[in-house]
């Protein structure tokens, strides 16, 4: 008998383990937002861009590619630590986008500064919005890098 509720016991503790466990360590919205803005300047992100600004005026993005690569770890690393579903299709989402950006950028110098910017621009569809739409909502004090 007493091997039984032992057992119980164990089963019972097991299982709120379980059901705790899935939700503990989770951030909510907010405080992703807030995670994702201080790794952004803990990383000095925004000086690290303000740098570069004479470079991407010239057309020179390569080192600002670095940037956004990242910006863009930032942004996978939060979306593993929210709990907020929505907010992590739209950071994946953004993160790919970005992915993308950068790889464009990595390739940028005076001579095709034009052809690069016309391919940044043509990521910046309609259905890329409506995925990272939630992060305006969710995040409206976000940083961004793209």
């Amino acid at each position: 008998m007493l091997k039984k509720v032992a057992a119980s016991a164990a089963v019972l503790t097991l299982a709120a383990t379980a059901i705790t466990g899935c939700s503990s360590g989770k951030l909510k919205t907010e405080e992703t937002c807030s995670y994702i803005n201080d790794q952004v300047a803990e990383k000095d992100l925004l000086h690290k861009a303000d740098d570069l600004s004479e470079q991407l005026i010239a057309g020179e993005t390569k080192d600002y590619a670095k940037i956004m690569d990242e910006f863009d770890a930032i942004l996978v690393d939060a979306a593993s630590k929210t709990k907020d579903k929505k907010l992590v299709d739209a950071l994946t989402a953004a993160s790919q986008q970005s992915q993308e950006i950068s790889k464009l950028m990595a390739q940028g110098t005076k001579e095709n500064v034009t052809e690069i910017s016309e391919k940044i621009s043509a990521l910046d569809t309609d259905d890329a919005a409506e995925a990272t739409a939630y992060l305006d909502e969710a995040c409206p004090d976000m940083e961004s890098f793209s």
